[in-house]
């Protein structure tokens, strides 16, 4: 079974984008424009891992991080969390840490460190998504 990934952000772009730089990993990916309809498929369906968006409209990453880690359904909270964002002030990796993300990574990130930060996360071997 593939392992799921849900991507949440508001923007179609970014979500795009992360698709396409994950595609070669061939994961199950879902997507949410925001961060309620994240916390929704959460409670729906298993996720490996979450990449979501800092700043997001309404509940923002290190609200919907800190829901996540305070959910009564515990695979549901101790899903790995990768908090994303473009913001450059310094205090941000320690809020997001704090709030409970396990990782956290500064927009724009590269194809290379987004797959490698997901291998790591999904337990992944190098040579997967490697064309023989």
């Amino acid at each position: 079974m593939k392992p799921t990934v849900l991507l949440v952000d508001d923007s179609d772009t970014i979500r795009h984008i992360i698709k396409l730089y994950l595609a070669k990993l061939k994961l199950e990916l879902l997507e949410a424009d925001r961060a309620e309809a994240g916390l929704r498929l959460l409670n729906e369906r298993p996720v490996d891992l979450v990449i979501a968006d800092f700043n997001m409209p309404g509940m923002n990453g290190l609200e919907f991080v800190r829901r996540v880690r305070a959910t009564a359904r515990p695979e549901v909270g101790r899903v790995p969390i990768l908090l994303c964002t473009g913001g450059k002030a310094p205090e941000l990796e320690r809020r997001a840490l704090e709030a409970g993300a396990s990782e956290f990574v500064r927009k724009p990130v590269s194809s290379a460190t987004l797959t490698a930060v997901v291998r790591r996360h999904l337990g992944l071997s190098e040579d997967v998504g490697l064309v023989a």
